[in-house]
């Protein structure tokens, strides 16, 4: 499985502050293995966890760590471990993946909460989430935990899945309206000669 989302670009970040602060390039990848990007869904009856697992992500960065990307979920990759309510999302009363084949994310900017890159313990990633078609901004703070060799990042947010067009419910088994979404990015340093 290969991740990419906002883990490849704050990679970039740490790059370039390592080149700043080392005086060599340093990058790291993203180990798609230990990484994932999840969902729990609660309902009256049940707590539904699920994934995406295919995604892809192009971005940039420029001066004074300008970054900006974008992130592409493919909708019919949803995985909850259950084929029938995996189908049912991939429908039109949930994703509808048949008209909306992909989700997006694009990022406009990447803040550390420290001007000294390697010392930031939390990056606050904002930009537009687009599902079904209706976009809406928002803000995720992730945390870093780990040493210049290996480096995760990690952070929740919830979305409203209405304002996404999403507003089917079940009369016997009503679905929250807030959905959590669950990041875990691992990257691994490599030396590039």
């Amino acid at each position: 499985m290969r991740i990419y989302l906002t883990g490849l670009v704050l990679a970039c970040v740490l790059a370039l502050a390592a080149a700043h602060a080392a005086g060599k390039t340093v990058w790291y990848e993203i180990d798609g293995d230990a990484s994932q990007i999840a969902f729990v869904a609660q309902s009256r009856v049940i707590k539904a966890h699920g994934l995406f697992r295919k995604w892809d992500f192009k971005g940039k960065i420029s001066g004074n760590y300008h970054v900006v990307g974008d992130l592409a979920i493919e909708c019919a990759s949803i995985d909850t471990d259950n084929e029938r309510r995996d189908n049912h999302l991939r429908g039109p009363d949930f994703f509808d993946c048949t008209a909306f084949p992909q989700h997006t994310f694009r990022v406009r900017s990447v803040k550390p909460d420290n001007a000294n890159l390697q010392k930031a313990s939390r990056f606050a990633v904002e930009g537009d989430l687009t599902i079904r078609g209706k976009s809406k901004g928002l803000e995720i703070s992730l945390l870093r935990e780990g040493n210049e060799q290996r480096t995760t990042l990690t952070g929740s947010i919830f979305i409203d899945r209405e304002e996404f067009g999403i507003t089917y419910n079940s009369a016997l088994n009503p679905i929250e309206k807030n959905v959590r979404i669950d990041l875990r990015l691992v990257l691994n340093r490599r030396t590039r000669g």
